[in-house]
């Protein structure tokens, strides 16, 4: 595989914090800028989160686009773009509306060797949230493949976030959950949420990059298929809604 030098990366995280300051689209990095392997993805990633300054309060997980094969990508969570529903959405760029949870930690979330079972994250988790998770894109086509998407903050874009479960989530967290989403009263999706696999799936993904203190947030999108923009209810039951305006 291409080398990606430290200028390089240095260099291709520079434009994409360009194109999300900016709100200007990139054009396919130039030969010897775009990263070709995962590795040299999560170093551009790591590189333009210090270029913006933003901290992470957790981990989102989420499945790349269908255009792109791969497994579900790990990325930071930036307070800022973690809104309150009822909202309404701001215009972004190529945006992907998936079905989400948001669970904050009550406990530190140890980086321990023993893999996570659904019920040693609940166990950990101080609140649960349906959530709605808004992808965008910093390329003007969209990402042409893995690198590029993990370069990309995974697609980070903005999650509505619905108020916390009602007393009793704790054992709901444990079993798939009916849920739909509906476009000004019309069902547009109806499925199942394993909400334990999810909870586990993102634990996992915080176990590989490190230690996550109590009041972090754990966030799982690509629950469902890419639904409509625009106005829009997510229910899963026993869980909640998440609403956007438009």
């Amino acid at each position: 595989m291409p080398r990606l030098s430290a200028e390089a990366a240095g260099k291709a995280a520079e434009y994409l914090a360009e194109a999300i300051t900016s709100g200007q689209t990139l054009a396919p990095f130039p030969p010897g800028l775009a990263p070709t392997t995962p590795a040299q993805g999560e170093r551009v990633a790591a590189l333009l989160r210090e270029k913006l300054g933003l901290p992470s309060v957790g981990v989102r997980l989420v499945p790349p686009p269908e255009s792109i094969e791969g497994p579900p990508v790990a990325g930071p969570v930036f307070a800022a773009r973690l809104l309150h529903a009822p909202a309404a959405i701001p215009p972004l760029h190529l945006p992907r509306l998936t079905a989400a949870l948001v669970a904050q930690l009550a406990r530190p979330l140890p980086a321990r060797e023993k893999p996570w079972s659904a019920r040693d994250v609940a166990a950990r988790i101080a609140s649960v949230h349906v959530a709605v998770d808004i992808g965008a894109s910093r390329y003007t086509r969209g990402p042409v493949d893995l690198p590029g998407f993990m370069a990309d903050l995974a697609g980070h874009g903005l999650v509505v976030v619905g108020r916390k479960a009602r007393a009793g989530w704790e054992e709901r967290l444990l079993t798939p959950r009916p849920a739909r989403a509906t476009s000004d009263g019309t069902p547009v999706w109806r499925g199942t949420v394993d909400v334990g696999a999810a909870l586990r799936e993102v634990a996992e993904a915080a176990r590989e990059i490190g230690d996550l203190p109590a009041g972090a947030v754990l966030v799982t999108a690509g629950l469902s298929p890419p639904l409509p923009p625009g106005a829009l209810t997510l229910t899963i039951t026993g869980l909640g809604t998440a609403e956007l305006t438009g």
